[in-house]
């Protein structure tokens, strides 16, 4: 495509999306003129996308996060002794899973609560993953 029929179609929807349009009311046009003139600019998109990337990776670690964790959740469970087994959802249960994955000397441990490892265990139950 041209640079003259770029330009021709630039022209073209300018005006189509000119006419539907409304136009500012005064107060907007000030508010805008008064937060050009205190130093505000809008937000660019480099920023935001900086954001958009920023939440994906977090949302990703979340999910690695959950993985490992689950993982030593079905391990650790299984080398418990019969009696805390069979309470799986009990204080104790999940105190002693975070006892033992405190024993290992990882670089960075996914966060863990006993609320975490209580619903790890819980979910792995419920959908017989791992063999809980």
């Amino acid at each position: 495509m041209t640079v003259k029929a770029l330009e021709s179609l630039v022209e073209y929807y300018t005006e189509l999306l000119g006419q539907s349009v409304m136009p500012p009311t005064a107060l907007e046009g000030v508010l805008h003129e008064a937060a050009k003139r205190a130093g505000w600019t809008p937000p660019s998109s480099k920023a935001q996308r900086r954001q958009q990337v920023a939440a994906a990776a977090r949302k990703q670690q979340r999910y690695e996060d959950m993985a490992v964790r689950r993982i030593f959740v079905a391990a650790l469970f299984k080398q418990l002794r019969p009696g805390l087994r069979a309470k799986p959802s009990s204080l104790g249960t999940a105190q002693a899973i975070i006892r033992r994955l405190d024993e290992f000397q990882l670089g960075r441990m996914p966060p863990m609560t006993v609320r975490t490892i209580q619903e790890d265990i819980r979910f792995m139950r419920e959908n017989g993953n791992f063999g809980i």
